[in-house]
């Protein structure tokens, strides 16, 4: 059988993996020069428009990126910090969040071509708001759940 601990720290490496993952991947995108990052937003605008028909700005996909990596990270902040502190930390989640944010848009001023934006990183507030919100909706109705549950069992 698996010891508890084992299985505890387990979690905890993973989780944090998730966290680590999340930032090399944006630190990725945020180390490439802007000509490289345009062309790695048209290849996506182009890849979307033959699979859909559909056709978006440059600036829609960079901003959309923005959100939806970002909003992964919360996410990986939440299950992290869940995991670490058993209870749900969505406010810890979404400070680290915006705090990493801060610090990639200050790389970016490093980087031939790009900037630091404050716009963006709201842009990557707003991503993780989001899914902070959705994160929260799941585990309150989860928990709801779990605790009818619970006071049925009590009745019988």
């Amino acid at each position: 059988m698996i010891d508890m601990k084992f299985k505890r720290k387990s979690a905890l490496i993973l989780s944090w993996c998730f966290v680590l993952l999340c930032m090399v991947i944006i630190f990725y995108y945020s180390h490439q020069t802007a000509e490289l990052s345009s062309e790695t937003s048209r290849g996506l605008i182009k890849m979307i428009f033959e699979k859909f028909g559909i056709e978006f700005s440059s600036h829609f996909i960079r901003k959309a990126a923005h959100a939806i990596e970002f909003g992964g990270l919360c996410l990986a902040f939440n299950i992290a910090y869940f995991v670490l502190f058993f209870k749900f930390s969505p406010f810890v989640s979404l400070v680290s969040t915006v705090f990493y944010a801060s610090t990639d848009e200050l790389h970016q001023y490093f980087i031939q071509g790009r900037a630091c934006q404050v716009r963006d990183i709201f842009v990557d507030f707003c991503g993780a708001l989001l899914v902070t919100a959705a994160v929260s909706v799941i585990y309150f109705a989860f928990k709801s759940v779990m605790k009818k549950r619970e006071v049925q069992k009590c009745q019988f």
